[in-house]
């Protein structure tokens, strides 16, 4: 699901994330937060602050031959227009950050070496460092396109990412499941039961509305993607969710937090590990490590191995199809064990 974004009467303000209002300019401050909300006495003193900065002296157009220009075209763009909402406005934020640190810079003349400066500028925060180098990589292919730049010209595509890759996930046992599903709260249980029975990220699984149900199948539309998927529903998952809608519906969305509200893909994942503390002999697990769970389901649904790798996506797969493969053959080495020893 996407972040909604609310924008107020108040020009250049909006609301992040239904709880964070920010004032956003690109050329002159950027996106920065405000203090508290409307009618806060802090909050009116920093808009106040910005507004003047924005309208103090209306600046010239940026030259054709520099970054603003460059960000201001691409803004414009179908390619842009065309992003999903989430996808747009996480691109606006390294956007921001090229038109403050190289606003005025002929983008036809930079080199790597200085594009590697702005980037290490950020080091401290990798992952937006990694992201301002990925578009500044974007732009000029863009630019190259567009034929703004000399044909394969991007100062950018040589630079390597910052952040280290990252650690697998782990993917749930069998016994880790039902572990969790006996003895987590419901508000945990039924998102739990959704993302190992259909795979799906935490960003769809909260997602999930009761018309998305169709008893035999659950219609989901993946945030990451946009792909739109009928995925097969497991008979327990099919029995687990009639009885919760016989029972216990309450909302539009399927799964709630203990507060009756919609969760967020983080908000859920918080949910989950507090849960998961609160379970003897239970070891840390992530949403994302049902999905490798999960493939075991889908087959058992009857979906087919182009369907699960469809649903769960054919890298999950075949690292899924790896742990199944190793897992049945430490159960098949025990079992041997126990027989020898009987």
């Amino acid at each position: 699901m996407s972040a909604v974004v609310v924008k107020s009467k108040l020009k250049y303000t909006y609301l992040a994330k239904g709880r964070y209002w920010r004032f956003r300019h690109a050329p002159t401050v950027g996106d920065v937060p405000l203090p508290g909300t409307p009618g806060d006495p802090e909050f009116h003193a920093r808009y106040s602050e910005l507004l003047k900065r924005v309208t103090a002296t209306p600046k010239a157009a940026p030259a054709q031959s520099s970054f603003a220009w460059l960000v201001g075209k691409y803004r414009k763009s179908p390619e842009f227009a065309m992003l999903r909402p989430r996808t747009r406005d996480d691109y606006e934020i390294s956007l921001n950050v090229i038109v403050e640190e190289l606003g005025d810079q002929p983008y036809a003349f930079t080199t790597r070496k200085m594009l590697k400066a702005v980037r290490d500028g950020y080091s401290a925060t990798p992952r937006k460092a990694d992201k301002l180098k990925a578009m500044m990589s974007r732009l000029y292919s863009w630019a190259d396109e567009e034929e703004h730049v000399p044909e394969g010209f991007n100062p950018a595509a040589g630079l390597k990412k910052l952040r280290k890759k990252p650690e697998p996930y782990v993917p749930w046992s069998d016994e880790e499941i039902d572990l969790l599903l006996a003895n987590a709260p419901s508000h945990v249980v039924t998102p739990v039961m959704l993302a190992a029975y259909t795979g799906q990220r935490a960003s769809d699984v909260v997602s999930m509305t009761w018309t998305q149900y169709k008893g035999s199948t659950i219609r989901v539309k993946q945030d990451k993607t946009g792909e739109p998927l009928d995925i097969a529903c497991h008979p327990k998952l099919r029995a687990y969710l009639d009885s919760l809608r016989a029972t216990d519906r309450k909302g539009v969305v399927m799964a709630t937090s203990a507060e009756d509200r919609s969760y967020t893909a983080g908000s859920l994942s918080q949910a989950l590990t507090r849960a998961i503390r609160q379970i003897d002999e239970m070891p840390h697990r992530t949403m994302h490590g049902l999905r490798y769970a999960a493939a075991a389901r889908l087959e058992e649904a009857g979906c087919t191995v182009a369907e699960i790798a469809a649903i769960i996506g054919h890298r999950t797969y075949q690292m899924a199809m790896k742990y199944i493969a190793q897992r049945k053959a430490a159960q098949r080495a025990i079992a041997k064990l126990e027989a020898q020893g009987s």
